[in-house]
């Protein structure tokens, strides 16, 4: 039997961001990392599904693990000047031949999704991108190694705009007619930047980024990539490159999705939490003050906990009234956390209805609360924070907060305090 409870909320959780990606473009840079078909073919049934979703694709195709695997087998290493490849004629053949089996391979996966899916849109490949040569670099000639000279947006829009799935490799013309090998992350990039895609996201054989003490991190902001950037693996570091390069173009965000994870593309786009790496340009959870609109998602987040007898009950009248004390944790418009701060009198502030998300406890999202809070009642001139709880004492010690008695409450709080809650008081000078 199908255990119906965690389809039932995944889908709660990506209902909004569906809604939110009708008629956005995302530009994905595949990658040809060695993988089962049935990987790769589940991985097209995703991209299907976010077709029919009226998400507009565009897909670059990578090769370079195929190419690294010819180059091995032929035994002859193949010379880099910095990160680009070095494209000799002989290269370029067996290139050709490996685009083209990789493009053949997916049409024809893409093909049995659509009709498994009952899909009509094709998949639409062509000349969109116009090639120069790389030139001579530091005294290397980079023969048959090209760079990005235009992107055909006109053309892919028009694509787009029929309803269309757009495929591009790296294997591009010069007006000259000579074919050149480009870098498929540089294609992406300015496939992305040239539409102001909503999203540019880059599959690869690393799972996330780490921090620098190898923790995994799912959300990055361009501020923090240098900081970050001598922990990755080579492989990472490219595609955090990559990432970098389009935001500064005025992509909005970027995902670094594992290659090989089944469903990564699903859970990392339409789950708060994500399964990779989000780069984006400022910070997409944000601790703010809460508005009137934030009602029903105040409501809905506390009601399981004031059931449960953690948080006072508060009406939707009382709510309303009181909503200039209150902040959350907004992301992406989902309400992932709540806290509220009463001043008591001119020296003290009462911390209230701290509530999180029960499906993200562990994303700090409480102590960056608390934080805030505390920022609002300095600013406020308070010089002590006080709170009355029942379950977290503990939590609350390890951020600074000390056990205290009803006394040490101004008379005010003291006269409304709930003797059958019998709730521990902790307190902490700011």
């Amino acid at each position: 039997m199908i255990q119906t409870e965690p389809i039932v909320a995944w889908l709660r959780e990506a209902g909004p961001y569906i809604e939110s990606f009708r008629g956005k473009t995302f530009v994905i840079l595949l990658s040809d990392e060695h993988g089962s078909e049935v990987n790769h073919s589940r991985l097209v049934e995703d991209l299907c599904l976010l077709h029919s979703l009226d998400v507009r694709l565009v897909l670059i195709q990578s090769t370079r693990h195929a190419i690294d695997r010819h180059v091995s087998s032929r035994g002859v290493p193949t010379e880099f000047h910095a990160t680009r490849r070095i494209t000799d004629g002989q290269l370029l053949v067996a290139i050709q031949e490996i685009v083209g089996q990789a493009r053949l391979t997916f049409r024809g996966l893409y093909t049995r999704a659509m009709h498994r899916n009952r899909g009509t849109a094709p998949l639409v490949s062509g000349a969109f991108v116009t090639a120069k040569p790389l030139g001579v670099h530091d005294g290397v000639d980079h023969l048959f190694t090209g760079s990005v000279r235009k992107i055909d947006i006109a053309g892919i829009k028009a694509q787009l705009t029929l309803g269309a799935v757009v495929y591009v490799d790296h294997l591009a013309h010069a007006p000259s007619g000579q074919l050149y090998n480009l870098a498929s992350e540089e294609v992406a990039t300015k496939t992305a930047i040239a539409l102001q895609a909503d999203k540019l996201i880059l599959f690869g054989s690393t799972p996330t980024c780490l921090d620098l003490d190898g923790t995994a991190l799912t959300e990055l902001t361009s501020r923090t990539l240098d900081r970050v950037m001598p922990a990755q693996a080579p492989e990472m570091q490219r595609r955090l490159t990559t990432a970098a390069a389009a935001l500064r173009g005025g992509v909005k965000r970027c995902h670094l999705v594992h290659a090989a994870t089944d469903g990564a593309l699903l859970t990392e786009l339409l789950t708060v939490q994500g399964s990779g790496t989000m780069v984006t340009g400022e910070a997409t959870a944000r601790v703010r003050s809460a508005r009137l609109d934030d009602l029903s998602h105040l409501l809905h987040l506390m009601q399981p906990l004031e059931e449960a007898g953690s948080l006072v009950r508060r009406s939707r009248e009382q709510l309303e009234a009181e909503i200039g004390n209150f902040m959350v944790m907004d992301c992406d418009g989902r309400i992932l956390g709540s806290a509220a701060l009463y001043p008591l009198d001119q020296h003290t502030g009462e911390l209230a209805a701290l509530a999180v998300d029960p499906d993200h406890t562990g994303a700090r999202i409480g102590s960056r609360l608390l934080q805030a809070i505390e920022s609002e009642a300095k600013q406020q001139g308070l010089t002590t924070l006080c709170v009355l709880t029942t379950l977290a004492p503990d939590w609350f010690s390890e951020r600074g907060f000390a056990r205290a008695s009803l006394t040490d409450l101004p008379d005010n709080r003291q006269a409304l305090y709930n003797f059958q809650r019998n709730s521990l008081i902790l307190t902490k000078a700011l």
